[in-house]
């Protein structure tokens, strides 16, 4: 005979496990991964927040969701835009509380009033251990992001951030972008993460196996708009570049610069439609070259300069010469080459390098030069 002290009665055990399947039912309900779960709602939210800006014509603006709160980021034209703008995220779900599933605050701090910053600039560089941060970031919150991941990569190195919160990335998924290229950064000896716009550009050495890795993390496209290029080399091998002879431009100083981009022009020349600034598509290449040594030289400042040959007005020529330095100038910053460090001049007929009394002296004359200074 069984001890009624310690006989579990089936009503009562089934008690328990109908309560126990009920709790469990109920937790599934609350933290699940489903649309309704606490889980669930902020994903509902942020969708239903992006569209109703964009439908509102706010479509440049993007929306991150902590909990029922949204973080509006970007660029308004005025307050009243502002304004305007907190109101359709705050409304963009009808009234409502913390279960009744709307949007219950807009932070709007780092929504901006004015134009976004163009181009879009930030750069994480790595030298040793120690990493730096620079330029831009369109959150607080991606900002600190970004600041995590580099201390994270850095280890025991040291990481300084320099960078700002501004409007100006194409989308929320820049963070993420970014924080990734800090990831595939610390790999590096040595290097340079940068972004410019959509252009993610990783610059620097380091060992085979690691430069491989890189390679294969990059190798399927990012999601559109961004893209990435990489000028990454095994340290000690060098660049490699097609005429480049012996210059070495992995710590690469002016010198080094100025006799790199000589020694590609003399064997190439950059051409153009007659009497147009427009850019042969067979010279697309070696604008590529010419970027990737701009992305080893553009600590320093890089002159495009302009010459024609003196056929016609010389005004015409030296406003032909200027738009067509201009044509690479923006060739080369849409490929992440530093912007600020590039300068575009045109000299016309003035400067000429052989003389204009044949045809072969007036085609040596009509060339694109670059000018390295420290």
């Amino acid at each position: 005979m069984s001890d009624p002290a310690t006989t579990e009665q089936p009503g009562w055990r089934l008690f328990w496990m109908g309560l126990a399947g009920a709790a469990l039912i109920a937790a599934l309900a609350l933290f699940g991964w489903h649309d309704a779960s606490v889980r669930g709602v902020p994903r509902v939210l942020e969708g239903k927040v992006d569209h109703a800006l964009k439908d509102a014509g706010y479509g440049a603006l993007f929306a991150e969701m902590d909990g029922q709160s949204v973080l509006l980021a970007g660029a308004v034209p005025d307050a009243g835009a502002k304004a305007e703008a907190v109101r359709v995220a705050l409304t963009a779900a009808g009234p409502g509380g913390q279960w009744a599933g709307g949007v219950t605050a807009v932070d709007a701090r780092d929504l901006f009033v004015g134009e976004p910053v163009s181009p879009y600039v930030w750069r994480a560089t790595k030298r040793g251990k120690d990493i730096t941060l620079s330029g831009y970031a369109p959150t607080r919150r991606v900002k600190q992001q970004l600041a995590d991941s580099a201390r994270s990569a850095a280890r025991e190195g040291r990481v300084t951030d320099e960078s700002r919160v501004a409007a100006g990335a194409a989308n929320a998924a820049w963070g993420n972008v970014a924080s990734d290229a800090i990831k595939q950064l610390a790999l590096l000896e040595n290097g340079e993460a940068r972004f410019v716009d959509g252009q993610l550009v990783i610059i620097g050495e380091g060992e085979e196996s690691d430069i491989e890795a890189i390679n294969a993390r990059y190798r399927s496209p990012l999601a559109a708009p961004y893209r990435a290029r990489l000028e990454i080399n095994v340290a000690g091998e060098g660049v490699q570049i097609n005429d480049l002879g012996e210059i070495d431009l992995s710590n690469p100083g002016a010198d080094q610069c100025q006799g790199a981009f000589a020694g590609l022009m003399e064997r190439n020349v950059i051409n153009f439609a007659t009497g147009s600034a427009a850019i042969d598509a067979e010279s697309r290449r070696l604008l590529d070259d010419l970027a990737r040594i701009s992305y080893r030289c553009d600590r320093f400042m890089i002159e495009i300069a302009g010459h024609t040959d003196n056929v016609g007005p010389r005004e015409a020529n030296l406003s032909l010469s200027r738009q067509r330095a201009q044509a690479v100038l923006d060739y080369l910053a849409g490929q992440g080459v530093a912007r600020d460090r590039l300068r575009a001049a045109g000299y016309g007929p003035d400067r000429p390098r052989a003389s204009n009394a044949s045809a072969v002296g007036q085609a040596a004359n009509r060339r694109i030069e670059f000018k390295v200074s420290g």
